[in-house]
């Protein structure tokens, strides 16, 4: 039987500390102190296979387990406290969501309904999502595994018991080591998939479960002194090493979940197992003011997350020491009040028929807030005037606005003809009068295209548009994202340019942030991600050095290139904050609006880099942006007409990409 253990309590404190820190990017002389705070979720994960298989095993032993109850049980312990935190949500993203960005929230509400938000995130177009730290339900994906886990671990454990009893351990082992050995494997090609879906989750799980075939009564049978003692004390204690150790260390930019993972998850089992009352381990863990975070952590861990995103969309992306303790008590405040007033009078053996209509009522009511929000288009009407104006202004990005109606294109991974500029084939690329330019590159050279139209025809000339989202001018050999065919796309722009007999004046430009993560191209036959997976030991800087070579190469033929330089990358999310400063003197915008210090400093560092690679050349221009939005080490966001960025990753808006332009044009 597994029975209430504090200890526990205060294992899943520090796991909530852990997620809470890592959002808040908290950090101390400069240095992030919880790198791998997201690690915080796999010990809940540990915890509550724990916890379930041992309610199970213990009901299957008294021969009174009843699966509709596992699952009411479920219910009145999960869904209360999440319609809660749900509806509070919903009504905070009404008067701060810009309408995109509500519609964006709607659906991932709607998955959150049904416990679907993991495979909701999934599907997610990177390209133009939110940021995470804007996605108030993000941290949803978590409950949506758990929940996936709860309604089939029940189904596997009866199978096994029925038929393969003696060996339940060992089939669990062979799931659990499955489970794992899959996460491991498909990390590095879908590592999106790998982190948001229960096949390469379940393993942690598992190993919760697999804690519970220990008997923890041979603890208190040990003789002081002797081996199996001190090795049961050292245990707990080697446990949270692990735990703490990976939560300070192991970044997300390890592969995760993998092997790696396994180091916190061995942790904690170490610590379900050993943990004894008396010792030291067991006893600061026990200690009431650590439990009582953990009986609140459930709470805790729904709305921290909202509260961040709501401080972030209103104030600013970066949270310092004071904020953070004043976010921290306002999620505290909201968790205790929701502890005692819902999640406790919800755990009631037997709920009265108002507290069940009260749960239908709020789940309808939540389900038509999605409905309306859909059908508004992110309730639009909202937005009146100059606030509508520039709504619309973002509702469309820069490098999918330009289209040609009269020249249609095909895509790569499509044959279906296409208007849109953006990701064409280069035999069919976008063409508008003399085709004195080019324009190539990935998003961040698509986004000049509507503007560099508009200047061109002022002038009686012309351009190719050559771009294609997440595909820079770099190796054949590479991609880039979830983009597996770039590989493709440059293979053809070489071979276009090597037979190439004109002198064209040709614009390059790329995300230059992305360079760190290449991807390593395999000869397949189609052009599915899975046959394009990622070698973690590929060469990093190989897109750098293509990404210049090919530049040398342009230029060896005898043309004008103009590379567009790092563009300063504000830590707010732009339109937001426009849309809720309004009123805000433009004079002032340059001190608002001026990105953090991070921003600047990266983006000098990538600026020298490029230039350290690429030599001086009569035809070479480089625009240098930051010398363009950037004095004094301030970045202008917003001017006179209006917002330079289109959000908060980069991307500029026809203001933004027209003073680009006029730099050189």
């Amino acid at each position: 039987m597994v029975s209430y253990r504090k200890e526990l309590d205060g294992i899943r404190a520090l796991a909530v500390i852990a997620v809470i820190l890592y959002h808040a990017d908290f950090q101390l002389v400069g240095k992030t102190l919880f790198k791998g705070g997201y690690l915080g979720v796999d010990v809940f994960f540990v915890l509550s296979g724990y916890l379930i298989t041992g309610i199970i095993r213990d009901k299957l032993g008294k021969g009174n387990f009843s699966i509709v109850d596992f699952y009411w049980r479920r219910i009145k312990r999960i869904v209360p406290a999440l319609l809660v935190v749900l509806i509070f949500t919903s009504v905070c993203a009404y008067f701060v969501l810009i309408p995109d960005s509500l519609i964006a929230y709607a659906k991932s509400l709607r998955s959150a309904l049904y416990f679907g938000s993991n495979y909701y995130f999934l599907s997610e177009d990177s390209y133009i999502a939110e940021a995470s730290i804007h996605k108030p339900l993000l941290h949803t994906w978590s409950l949506a595994v758990e929940w996936q886990f709860y309604v089939l671990f029940p189904i596997i454990i009866l199978f096994i018991n029925k038929f393969f009893k003696r060996y339940t351990l060992g089939i669990l082992i062979i799931m659990m080591l499955a489970s794992l050995q899959y996460a491991n494997i498909i990390v590095g090609e879908r590592s999106d998939e790998a982190f948001y879906l229960l096949p390469s989750r379940a393993w942690e799980l598992f190993a919760g479960g697999i804690a519970t075939f220990y008997n923890r009564s041979n603890l208190d049978t040990l003789k002081d002194g002797t081996i199996g003692s001190l090795i049961a004390k050292a245990m707990p204690v080697f446990g949270l090493f692990l735990v703490i150790h990976s939560m300070i260390f192991i970044g997300h930019d390890n592969p995760h979940p993998s092997f790696i993972t396994a180091i916190p998850v061995i942790g904690i089992c170490l610590f379900i197992i050993f943990a004894n009352k008396g010792d030291i381990a067991n006893d600061i863990f026990s200690i009431k003011p650590i439990v009582f975070i953990g009986l609140i952590s459930y709470s805790l861990y729904l709305w921290h997350q909202p509260v961040f995103v709501f401080f972030r969309l209103l104030k600013s992306d970066e949270i310092n020491h004071s904020q953070l303790i004043i976010l921290i008590i306002i999620a505290m405040l909201l968790s205790v009040i929701t502890y005692y007033l819902i999640e406790n009078k919800f755990r009631v053996r037997k709920l009265s028929i108002f507290k069940i209509i009260t749960l239908i009522l709020m789940a309808s009511l939540l389900f038509s807030f999605y409905k309306v929000a859909i059908e508004t288009k992110g309730f639009s009407d909202r937005f009146s005037g100059k606030l509508k104006e520039v709504n619309e202004r973002f509702s469309v990005l820069e490098f999918r606005k330009l289209k040609d109606e009269n020249n249609l294109g095909k895509g790569y991974l499509s044959s279906q003809q296409q208007s849109l500029c953006n990701n064409r084939t280069v035999d069919t690329a976008c063409a508008f009068g003399d085709k004195e330019w080019i324009n190539i590159g990935d998003s961040f050279a698509g986004q000049l295209d509507p503007e560099l139209k508009k200047a061109l025809d002022e002038k009686g000339h012309g351009f190719i548009s050559m771009t294609y989202e997440q595909c820079p001018f770099v190796s054949p050999n590479i991609w880039f994202g979830n983009v597996p065919e770039c590989a493709v796309v440059n293979e053809d722009r070489l071979k276009y340019f090597s037979n190439l007999q004109e002198k064209k004046k040709i614009i390059v430009a790329a995300n230059y942030w992305q360079f760190s993560l290449p991807k390593k191209r395999i000869p397949v036959s189609n052009l599915s991600s899975s046959a394009f997976p990622e070698n973690v030991d590929f060469d990093k800087e190989i897109a750098w050095k293509s990404y210049v070579d090919n530049i040398k190469f342009l230029l060896s033929k005898g043309h004008d290139v103009y590379v567009i330089y790092p563009i300063p990358v504000p830590h707010i999310d732009v339109r937001n904050q426009l849309l809720g400063q309004l009123n805000t003197p433009i004079s002032t915008y340059r001190e608002e609006f001026s990105p953090s210090k991070l921003s600047y400093p990266d983006t000098i560092r990538t600026t020298k880099k490029l230039d350290s690679l690429l030599p001086d050349h009569p035809n070479l221009h480089k625009v240098y942006t930051d010398k363009i939005f950037c004095e004094n080490e301030q970045c202008l966001i917003i001017n006179s007409d209006g917002a330079i960025y289109s959000g908060g990753g980069g991307h500029l808006t026809d203001v933004g990409a027209k003073m680009v332009l006029k730099s050189f044009l």
